[in-house]
């Protein structure tokens, strides 16, 4: 997802709550795609999958019912602009005061418009964003995970480790090793076929 298009999520209240549902949707589904995919190699792993997938159905039906309007939470633009300071920002530590002072807020008021617009506290977005970007550079890329660690705002790799596995429930030696199997599976599948249509 490019910067536009996440930015673009996140216009207003309703729009990003729709969005957050079907990205919420599209986790699921990865989970329980990546479960049928190692069911037969490694229940464990499929088991955590499965686990996931659970708790965030869960999360989803404690939240019940979505509200429909924007009261008090931040406006298009100022939602465009914390994001884009936060992407450009990554591998520094990014202090609320920075981000509220972008806004010309006070830290308490920022912070609850932020949360009220997002639904996660402004460090908690921060570090969603930097375990995405640590993701993709890891299927990308052959860094080591220190140095990932450190591209990415994370004091030192068993910080990163440490965060990683909370939100992934997995090391993100194991997750860089599932997904890059992955890849290289589905590259070798798409090469059989085309050897075959040969």
């Amino acid at each position: 997802m490019n910067r536009n298009a996440s930015t673009a999520n996140l216009l207003d209240n309703s729009d990003f709550l729709v969005a957050n549902g079907m990205e919420q949707s599209r986790q699921l589904l990865m989970l329980l795609k990546e479960t049928e995919r190692v069911i037969h190699r490694d229940v464990d792993i499929a088991s955590m999958f499965l686990d996931q997938a659970i708790n965030l159905l869960a999360v989803e039906s404690e939240n019940g019912a979505l509200p429909s309007k924007n009261t008090g939470g931040l406006l298009r633009w100022q939602i465009s602009r914390v994001n884009d300071y936060i992407k450009d920002h990554l591998e520094h530590c990014i202090r609320t005061t920075e981000l509220a002072s972008l806004l010309d807020l006070s830290v308490s008021h920022f912070s609850h418009a932020f949360k009220h617009t997002t639904g996660v506290t402004p460090q908690k977005y921060v570090t969603a964003l930097r375990i995405e970007a640590a993701r993709k550079e890891m299927m990308c890329t052959r860094l080591s995970l220190s140095e990932i660690a450190l591209s990415n705002g994370f004091y030192d790799q068993s910080h990163f480790c440490r965060v990683f596995r909370l939100k992934t429930g997995m090391s993100p030696q194991s997750w860089r090793k599932l997904h890059s199997a992955s890849s290289q599976s589905s590259s070798a599948f798409t090469e059989a076929l085309s050897k075959q249509a040969a």
